[in-house]
């Protein structure tokens, strides 16, 4: 995702609109509202869980989760599972999730439903931090599908969920970007030798027929997964919420308006206020899950992570197009930005074979730039809308497509991403040069951040999670010994030389597009 941040410095661009994209990354970006665009994920909403409230909200809990996504769920889950049965007091929940609209009706309940990565970023990676940095970061990455996967069946959801492995097909247009990608595969082949066993590059002569890719220079064909994250993220909350009935309390519609770091003013254990129209929470720990709109309430991390607004639709496939939900995933390289699309597994089901397609930013206004800093998902990029709703059938070919029975859109969505200055997730304990609430952080509790995951957050906000998890556990030493946290990769880790050299600058005309932590 790298040119999205590079297009905010392209002269090619016009420079008013650069400048204004760069003053709405710096800028607060709020908190969730409504009304939103409609996302097929949600379509049909998680019968207890949608709109879940207390009658009371709880006046004190343990810990306190901003942001019901992927990312929250996989916190509260490891918390769950690592602690569960240790607490003398029950009166208050352990953890309360605060969720400012439904449930799982941000960034994961809008996305493009891959498991993927194609690990065309390891020699990037490789340049940047050195080789055996590069392979742990890779290692980190590909960890989640099978994870996932595990999560899936552990529960009993991988049907519910549609979560499956597929092979992602990643195809080029353009010479320049093909020669790029075979040379960072087989860069990755050579070091990664065991990792890379399934990583197929395959020349215009040599794509298979049944790829339908005519047009394509080339193609990259890896192991990749998919499923419908929605239904994956509300049925985790809810086998959780089942198993840990007084531990665990979600409230949606409940933002959160205001953080008070009270410690110089009392001796509570629960040094923190967390206020909402509903009322005030104490608690001892506040882990941000907030991705986009992390900068309301942490402003040091304005500019450092940054919202951009993402466009997604579900479609019908020609009659001519072969159903390959429970086969392919893909991504689609053009000379300038890329697509991503999955297809729902074909069946008796009323959704069966939908053609899931998102992207377009590149040919959205101003290059993309107008999408830059945008937190809200309440409107369509009119020419991502354009671009999305034709480009399918010339991609896979007239011949191999076909006609559409019904309506080629069924529906088109916005989501707001959390991007990073550096490229890398925000991870760990949060310096009060961060939250800017003063005070020291002392063995009574914390604020913490996981979050800014650039597009790719099913590769990524998992096990970023795990990871936040046991750092909080680490925190309160209230497990049996330290927790390993050897396979998480320090870069994505907060620190404050990070804080200090991972952010962007103050005019487009300043630095290096591509901010570094050093």
């Amino acid at each position: 995702m790298a040119f999205v941040q590079a297009s905010l410095f392209d002269p090619a661009i016009p420079l008013k609109a650069r400048q204004n994209a760069l003053k709405r990354a710096l800028s607060d970006p709020g908190i969730p509202t409504t009304p939103t665009t409609t996302s097929f994920w949600l379509k049909q909403p998680h019968q207890k869980l949608a709109k879940t409230q207390s009658l009371t909200l709880p006046s004190q809990a343990e810990i306190v989760i901003i942001g019901s996504g992927i990312t929250g769920t996989s916190i509260a889950r490891t918390l769950l599972q690592e602690s569960g049965g240790q607490r003398k007091d029950v009166s208050n929940p352990k953890i309360v999730i605060l969720e400012a609209r439904d449930t799982c009706s941000g960034a994961t309940g809008r996305n493009g439903g891959h498991i993927l990565e194609t690990v065309e970023e390891f020699v990037d990676f490789e340049a940047k931090y050195g080789l055996e940095a590069a392979k742990k970061i890779t290692r980190f990455r590909l960890a989640h599908l099978p994870e996932i996967l595990k999560v899936a069946d552990e529960y009993g959801l991988a049907e519910e969920s549609q979560t499956r492995n597929v092979q992602f097909l990643s195809a080029y247009f353009d010479e320049e970007k093909w020669q790029g990608s075979v040379r960072c595969i087989q860069r990755f082949k050579e070091c990664m030798p065991e990792e890379a066993a399934e990583w197929k590059i395959f020349e215009r002569e040599d794509i298979p027929e049944k790829f339908g890719l005519p047009t394509a220079r080339g193609v990259v064909a890896g192991p990749a997964g998919a499923l419908w994250p929605y239904r994956f993220v509300t049925g985790v909350l809810a086998r959780l919420h089942q198993e840990f009935p007084e531990e665990l309390c979600v409230e949606t519609n409940t933002p959160v308006t205001a953080i008070h770091n009270d410690r110089n003013q009392s001796t509570s254990n629960f040094p923190y206020s967390v206020v909402t129209a509903r009322g005030t929470i104490r608690t001892r720990h506040i882990i941000h899950c907030t991705n986009a709109h992390v900068g309301h309430l942490i402003p040091g991390l304005r500019g450092r992570i940054y919202p951009i607004r993402g466009q997604m639709s579900a479609q019908n496939a020609g009659v001519k197009f072969r159903d390959q939900g429970k086969e392919h995933s893909w991504l689609f390289n053009y000379e300038r930005g890329f697509d991503y699309l999955t297809q729902l597994p074909s069946g008796g089901q009323a959704d069966a074979a939908k053609m899931m397609f998102g992207g377009g930013f590149a040919q959205g206004q101003t290059g993309g730039v107008a999408d830059i800093g945008l937190s809200t998902d309440s409107e369509l990029s009119f020419y991502a809308d354009i671009h999305l709703s034709g480009a399918l059938s010339s991609i896979f070919g007239r011949e191999n497509w076909g006609a559409v029975s019904g309506p080629s859109v069924e529906q088109m969505w916005t989501g707001s991403m959390g991007f990073s200055a550096d490229g890398n997730p925000w991870v760990g304990k949060l310096p009060p040069s961060a939250t800017q609430r003063g005070g020291d952080q002392d063995s009574h509790g914390a604020e913490w951040v996981a979050c800014a995951f650039s597009g790719e957050g099913m590769v990524q906000a998992w096990l970023c999670g795990k990871a936040l998890a046991l750092m909080v556990l680490d925190h309160d030493q209230g497990s049996s010994g330290p927790k390993d946290l050897s396979w998480f990769p320090e870069q994505l880790l907060v620190t404050e030389d990070r804080l200090q050299k991972s952010v962007l600058p103050g005019s487009v005309d300043d630095g290096n597009p591509m901010c570094t932590n050093g």
